[in-house]
């Protein structure tokens, strides 16, 4: 059976704040085989409504490492407790309440406002309310670079952990395997640090991040009533230019050295198939499958919806088909730039875990 580690480290500087003393959470299991030169890694990654404590994920971490000889790897990256569902609720219409309840209703919930759910659950009616969500700039599902550099400093982390015991392994196998804002997230790892990657294997990743420009809606029953959830998320306001984060420009940036495959539903309405398919044609070693209605086989795939109702373990497997074997045996750089619109990156991993420095604002054509 795989052997499962947890600990925390020190985690990367905020990069909108420039503070630090936040930690890292990195779930890791190794194959109970132990970790040999042949020893590859998986790297997951999840999106909205999943977490690195889900029965799923955890349940991959273990089966994967002693089924791919892989050491797999997971952290709880910053700002994804704003991602699950909401704790707490408000309700920001008080005219549409007022229109739904009676007279006593509506006076008993003035006296007592904590009778709403009690209230509310007896009305067959969708009802929109708000999610009170905690995030500050220390604190934020910023949807993008943040995410994606706690994800790279968890491998980073992992290594020098097995460097440390002195154990080898394949740094040439590097799987990483998302779920929606997931698997963007892993396209966005692959821009920022173009060696990790041997595989990226793209469940129903988007193009940029939908909720930094929409509401996040979630539906959720309560007795006979239908609450319709909205998420406001402080990315809206902290991230200026949005652009910044789409993949379209970004990918234009370096040379993808990953073999990629893209899965998406035909019914995705998240994610359009034609932009989608258009963005993985233009990636070198990257290929696109469409899930139709003729391909759902209730196996992997059991919707051509937004995430295929996929079975992750099944998906995974199939998705392994299309590995390349060749070994890239790729030098990494360890300090370079990322150059993209108004954006400047400059990555150092001369000091073992990557530091990241962000100029949202630079002059480009001085660059370049």
């Amino acid at each position: 059976m795989a052997e499962n580690h947890t600990f925390n480290v020190l985690a990367h500087p905020n990069i909108y704040t420039g503070n630090t003393g936040r930690e890292l959470r990195i779930e890791f299991s190794i194959p109970s085989a132990g970790v040999q030169a042949n020893t590859g890694f998986i790297i997951l990654v999840p999106g909205f409504g999943a977490t690195i404590d889900s029965n799923v994920y955890q349940k991959m971490r273990e089966q994967f490492a002693d089924s791919y000889n892989a050491v797999t790897i997971q952290c709880e990256y910053f700002g994804s407790a704003h991602m699950q569902s909401a704790d707490k609720i408000s309700v920001t219409n008080q005219q549409a309440l007022r229109s739904i309840l009676s007279e006593a209703e509506w006076s008993h919930i003035q006296q007592n406002p904590g009778a709403f759910t009690q209230l509310i659950s007896s009305k067959e009616v969708t009802f929109p309310v708000k999610a009170d969500l905690s995030e500050t700039v220390e604190d934020f599902n910023d949807m993008g670079y943040m995410q994606a550099i706690d994800i790279i400093t968890a491998f980073e982390t992992v290594k020098l952990l097995l460097d440390d015991n002195k154990l080898e392994y394949d740094v040439n196998r590097v799987i990483g395997y998302g779920h929606s804002h997931g698997s963007y997230l892993l396209h966005l790892c692959n821009v920022m640090s173009p060696w990790t990657f041997s595989f990226i294997v793209d469940n129903s990743a988007w193009l940029e991040p939908l909720y930094i420009n929409h509401y996040r809606v979630l539906y959720k029953g309560l007795g006979k009533c239908t609450l319709a959830i909205h998420f406001d998320y402080l990315a809206k306001q902290v991230l200026e230019n949005k652009s910044l984060l789409n993949l379209f420009g970004l990918y234009q940036t370096f040379q993808n050295q990953a073999k990629i495959i893209s899965f998406m539903g035909i019914d995705d309405n998240l994610v359009k198939a034609q932009e989608k398919e258009r963005f993985i044609a233009n990636i070198p070693n990257a290929d696109f499958i469409l899930v139709t209605k003729d391909d759902v086989d209730q196996v992997k795939y059991k919707s051509t919806s937004h995430g295929l109702d996929a079975d992750f373990l099944e998906l995974f497997a199939y998705a392994l088909q299309f590995e390349s074997h060749e070994k890239q045996n790729q030098t990494m750089e360890l300090q370079y730039e990322i150059h993209y619109e108004t954006l400047k990156i400059q990555a150092d991993f001369t000091q073992g875990l990557p530091i990241f420095k962000f100029d949202f604002e630079a002059n480009l054509q001085t660059l370049v």
